[in-house]
């Protein structure tokens, strides 16, 4: 018997002492706490107690446990998650070359409006050819073709700056002009609002529109535009072609995107006839003017998902024109029974993985309705936990989706984690503020401040304490210097 109660300690077992033998064991973690118990009353103790001598030693034991083990292919499930469109097409490209059962096919670019009108407007009229501005007036001298070849391209930027003496004549408008031309992209679109270039120069939103205003009479037509439909009606109006008609037509381009030429007619109010004359014309235009202007061609970042409001609901769908299709090739040449089950593991996780981003997205999108209608004075405090709450993933799950995404929304391209915000107390009973929210009022305060007596600190959390946003000064002036935005010492100076 004691044999056997040996045998139980030293692989791992317990006898409790049932056996007799005069010791219990404890295990914790695969490891044995062994319990010497003295075999007689009163050997150390008074009164017939038990005296208890405790001797702990390590022993080497073995027994089953359940694990969740992170082999290779789930961790290039979770990865997935971390990655874009445009970053999976790259990895499943990789893969495609090492598996001969995968073969990816290129999605067709036409997805969105704003692909379809830049591939519309890309390709010009039959039997016309779109001409490149010219760099010279009727005057220049013949040498100058050549002594134009010989120099280095201007690029974008220098091209606009030669331009800026006589577009902004008034030289306290200059710093606002500059800001401007900082911001410009190289499409030659204007890559910030106009409230946050009015904020950086210390300048009204009005002033500012005044200045963006003249400098929209730019060469080449279309540059300092805020969306499509601004830019091509800048080149429009610059040839003349803005009549009420072609006004029409710009103010229903996702018509046009959808190709529905029989409602776009009808909402322009003119004949099919008319309508392909505007067309052609429209087709002339450049719809990203700064790229010919010598600048090195940028990477353009197409957005992962695209939401629209469809019927009275907003509707969200990943972006297929960033993501191949994948085909499996049950028999290929080189091919073997293990790389065929790892592209069948691979369709099921990147299948897995569009599931989760979409199920997560429309959740997001149900709670900042508001936002998306009507812009970041309506975004409500979301985190990660709540929306895991909702849809039942790990909140780590939420991050690795929203980390890195841009969403394409009516208003704006966003990134994903533009939809989220932390909350600050409201008194009372009031309900939380997002904080992005109060950034971007606090933005708007003070770029409509009286410059001669610009608002402090505590003068901003004293508006917002009204408003029933609990906000310390300490708190503003945080914020303050988050957006970039000088004292009000500073801000009077200039």
């Amino acid at each position: 018997m004691a044999a056997r109660c040996a045998a139980r300690h030293v692989l791992g077992g317990a006898c409790h002492g049932r056996n007799g033998c005069g010791r219990g064991s404890i295990r914790r973690h695969g490891l044995t706490v062994a319990l010497a118990r003295g075999a007689a009353r009163g050997q150390t103790g008074a009164g017939g107690n038990w005296g208890t001598a405790m001797e702990t030693r390590l022993e080497l034991g073995a027994r089953q446990t359940r694990a969740l083990a992170m082999t290779s292919q789930l961790r290039q499930a979770i990865g997935f998650l971390r990655l874009g469109n445009q970053q999976l097409s790259d990895h499943l490209a990789a893969l495609a070359h090492a598996n001969p059962h995968l073969a990816l096919t290129p999605s067709p670019r036409i997805t969105t409006a704003q692909n379809w009108l830049d591939q519309f407007l890309a390709a010009p009229p039959a039997g016309a050819t779109r001409v490149a501005p010219p760099t010279g007036g009727d005057s220049a001298a013949p040498g100058d073709a050549v002594e134009q070849a010989a120099a280095p391209e201007r690029g974008l930027v220098e091209h606009v700056m030669a331009q800026l003496g006589y577009l902004v004549r008034d030289h306290a408008d200059r710093p606002l002009a500059e800001a401007f031309v900082e911001a410009l992209e190289p499409s030659g679109w204007l890559g910030s609002t106009v409230d946050q270039i009015a904020i950086r120069c210390g300048s009204s939103v009005d002033r500012a529109e005044r200045v963006l205003a003249q400098l929209q009479q730019a060469e080449p037509a279309g540059l300092f535009a805020r969306s499509l439909r601004e830019c091509l009606r800048l080149q429009a109006l610059d040839q003349g072609l803005l009549s009420a008609d072609f006004a029409r037509l710009l103010d229903n381009l996702p018509l046009l995107a959808q190709g529905d030429l029989a409602a776009l007619a009808a909402r322009c109010a003119v004949a099919p006839e008319r309508l392909a004359d505007m067309l052609r014309a429209l087709r002339a235009m450049n719809p990203k003017p700064g790229a010919s202007l010598g600048d090195a061609p940028q990477p353009i970042t197409e957005p992962d998902l695209i939401v629209r409001r469809e019927g009275g609901r907003w509707t969200v769908e990943l972006n297929r024109s960033t993501l191949p299709a994948i085909e499996l090739r049950d028999s290929a040449e080189g091919g073997s029974d293990d790389l065929l089950r790892d592209a069948r593991w691979l369709l099921r996780a990147v299948a897995r993985r569009n599931a989760t981003t979409l199920r997560i997205a429309r959740e997001v999108l149900r709670r900042q309705e508001g936002f998306l209608a009507l812009g970041p004075a309506q975004l409500l405090p979301l985190t990660t936990t709540e929306v895991a709450d909702s849809t039942g993933f790990h909140p780590s799950t939420i991050s690795r989706v929203t980390t890195g995404l841009l969403v394409a929304t009516p208003r704006a391209t966003l990134h994903f984690r533009d939809f989220f915000s932390a909350a600050l107390p409201a008194r009372g009973q009031g309900a939380p503020v997002a904080t992005q929210r109060v950034l971007h009022e606090m933005r708007a305060l003070i770029a409509a401040e009286d410059r001669a007596n610009p608002l402090s600190d505590d003068d901003i959390a004293r508006h917002f304490q009204a408003a029933g946003v609990m906000l310390a000064r300490r708190t503003v002036a945080k914020y303050r210097a988050a957006l970039g935005i000088a004292g009000s010492a500073a801000r009077r100076k200039r």
